[in-house]
């Protein structure tokens, strides 16, 4: 399985994920155009996607759906209530596609990809994180969450790569010029996970089976990667040999492959 985080953050969301058979795109919050253009030096061309799959209907995860489902022919899998509650921009211009509903906690086939459903906790109609499996590999992606449930601390152990929520950094946050109420939405079970709730759940879960961890959905304006290098990384190292790498809003990361 290879995979890459083509961006990550409140500006737009977007990871390419590849079997033997099959090509995903996880969320389709960057332009087709762009997305292209990141991935060019990987030789992935995204034309050849067979599906899109969405965490949560927020604008910076679908902003641009219906042109990456016009450009692409791939069928939508997204959760029911995510799709009723779509942007009245997005679902009106959504092409005529086919659209597979999923629910929480089932593991669904796409060609040789199954994917797993994980009931997440955020200020959306539905979130679902997921765990991509293919010849025995697996991949985690946790984001927009204010917590991540206990129930599926044993699941995400057993990972080759693990893409997780590390938002803010809380001192940054209090600090800045962004509303209290905001700031509330953000703290709250139903918000985003700081980075030190992101260190304390990978130092709990880290193993020798997984390759590579990245950090993502990492503020711009309430966290920097100075921060996430000299106090969250090295606490996690402790207990963990691997690589570590931080998602970008406006660059993708390289082509993973696990």
């Amino acid at each position: 399985m290879k995979f890459c985080v083509i961006g990550s953050g409140s500006r737009g969301n977007m990871t390419y994920i590849e079997t033997n058979k099959t090509k995903v795109l996880l969320d389709a919050g960057i332009s087709f155009p762009s997305a292209q253009k990141r991935v060019e030096e990987q030789n992935i061309n995204l034309s050849e996607i067979s599906a899109v799959i969405i965490t949560h209907e927020h604008y910076d995860h679908v902003s641009f759906l219906p042109t990456v489902l016009k450009r692409t022919k791939a069928d939508l899998y997204i959760n029911k209530r995510s799709f009723e509650h779509l942007d009245y921009r997005v679902r009106g211009s959504l092409p005529r596609v086919k659209v597979k509903f999923l629910e929480a906690d089932t593991r669904y086939k796409i060609g040789d990809l199954d994917v797993l459903t994980l009931q997440l906790s955020h200020d959306s109609a539905n979130n679902f994180g997921y765990v991509f499996i293919s010849e025995g590999k697996r991949l985690a992606y946790v984001t927009d969450t204010g917590f991540f449930p206990l129930k599926y601390i044993e699941l995400i152990k057993n990972v080759d790569a693990l893409i997780f929520e590390c938002n803010h950094d809380i001192e940054m946050l209090l600090e800045s010029d962004r509303p209290w109420v905001l700031k509330e939405r953000i703290l709250s079970p139903n918000g985003h996970m700081s980075n030190q709730i992101c260190q304390q759940i990978l130092q709990a879960v880290l193993n020798d089976r997984h390759k590579i961890v990245i950090l993502a959905h990492i503020s711009l304006e309430c966290n920097s990667a100075e921060i996430l290098e000299t106090q969250i990384i090295p606490e996690i190292k402790k207990v963990y040999g691997g690589e570590i790498a931080l998602a970008e809003q406006f660059r993708a990361l390289k082509l993973y492959q696990i």
